[in-house]
């Protein structure tokens, strides 16, 4: 039988600095950077995230799944100054750069270590919870713009934006299961140099590089 109950409990400790400037008209730039550390001793209210140990709830108590202890965010939006000028007017140009360190990941063995006939939620014997930690994720977009006035109240606009531009690969999912003879040391990271079959090995990324084209008539 699986016996659920409200007993988790989870803290979060965090601070943020941000700086944000606008410099006459035309040009604001922005930088943020959040340093955080989430700690709980429950994943979600699913048996299959269940404790290692049901009778020792405190043994799971470790760093949340979406602990992330970086979070770095660099934008700026740079409008033309040639306000005058029939061909550079109406452009503006937002990149947007960010950086996020990665989540932790719960080691598994894919065995039922503990003889409890459930073995979703096991680890190597001797192993931590979320003792794994997963890959970072860095990002570049751009967004270039330029706006034609129809008239009084009508206006055009053409926008092309692009998503990842540097086409970096940032992965999003390790293979976690592990065996239940993995062996200490267990503070471990994702191999992009293993198979997806292959313990520790990363299983998917997110999208590569993407460019869309838009217009939009507002009147």
């Amino acid at each position: 039988n699986n016996v659920y109950s409200s007993i988790g409990s989870a803290v979060y400790h965090g601070g943020i600095l941000e700086a944000k400037k606008r410099f006459a008209n035309h040009f604001t730039v922005l930088a943020n950077y959040t340093f955080s550390k989430a700690i709980d001793d429950v994943t979600d209210f699913n048996s299959d995230y269940s404790p290692f140990d049901a009778t020792c709830l405190r043994c799971d108590r470790s760093l949340s799944d979406f602990d992330q202890r970086h979070k770095v965010v660099l934008a700026g939006v740079f409008a033309s100054p040639f306000e005058q000028s029939r061909i550079f007017s109406g452009f503006e140009l937002a990149p947007i750069f960010s950086y996020n360190s990665g989540h932790p990941f719960n080691l598994l063995a894919g065995a039922d270590v503990n003889s409890d006939g459930h073995f979703t939620n096991d680890r190597p014997p001797g192993a931590g919870r979320n003792t794994g930690l997963g890959p970072s994720f860095t990002d570049f977009d751009l967004r270039l713009s330029r706006a034609f006035k129809l008239g009084e109240k009508a206006s055009l606009m053409f926008t092309a934006e692009g998503f990842n531009l540097a086409n970096h690969t940032n992965y999003s999912s390790v293979n976690n299961v592990v065996g239940p003879d993995f062996a200490a040391p267990f503070t471990v990271h994702g191999n992009a140099n293993l198979y997806p079959n292959q313990p520790l090995a990363f299983t998917a990324a997110f999208p590569a590089r993407q460019i869309q084209l838009g217009v939009r008539l507002s009147f």
